[in-house]
């Protein structure tokens, strides 16, 4: 039956064609409607080979703070409890230090970035009269200045080894040594000396 056929029958057979339809001829929600779990979407971003999760959509403050609060004493102690070497736990500082870093950059290049394309924003709605839109943009620029310069901070605070890059480095540290004293009790009370 074609579409135009289906509109010269009376509107008492078209619903009974609407409702005898076979479970063959209905469409699949699946192809229209997209089922989203979560508002923001989560990537795996490698830290010394392990994977935190941190909301791709989130701000990039929250990044900074998701990596911060990420319980880096339970690695540190498992971590001992592969490796309890004091290199090994020297290397993973390091690495925890500069996956920090990292995070930081990205934060200022991208706020660096953003502020630019509100500097256009703000000059072309300016130009065009469009006060209140650029009362919004100049709230939005003061914000990510704001923004920026906490970020700013915090690479001092990294070079200094001052702040949360230091919070981060002695919860690591007393993890990991909580994993070598458990070692050593373990062997302690297990040895029939």
């Amino acid at each position: 039956m074609g579409l135009f056929d289906f509109f010269k029958k009376e509107p008492k057979q078209r619903v009974e064609t609407i409702s005898n339809l076979d479970a063959e001829d209905t469409i699949d929600k699946d192809l229209f409607i997209e089922d989203v779990d979560s508002p923001f979407e989560e990537t795996a971003m490698p830290v010394n080979g392990n994977h935190i999760a941190i909301a791709e959509k989130s701000t990039l403050i929250d990044q900074i703070f998701d990596y911060v609060n990420q319980d880096f004493e339970s690695r540190g102690y498992q971590d001992a409890i592969v490796q309890p070497d004091t290199h090994y736990l020297n290397e993973n500082v390091e690495l925890i230090k500069n996956d920090y870093q990292l995070v930081i950059d990205k934060a200022a290049y991208k706020y660096k970035e953003f502020l630019t394309e509100l500097e256009f924003h703000i000059a072309t709605r300016t130009s065009m009269g469009l006060t209140e839109i650029v009362q919004g943009l100049e709230a939005k620029k003061k914000i990510t200045q704001q923004h920026l310069a906490f970020v700013e901070d915090e690479m001092k605070a990294i070079q200094a080894n001052k702040g949360k890059v230091q919070r981060i480095k002695l919860s690591y540290t007393k993890g990991f040594k909580r994993g070598a004293s458990a070692l050593s009790n373990s062997f302690i009370t297990s040895s029939n000396i």
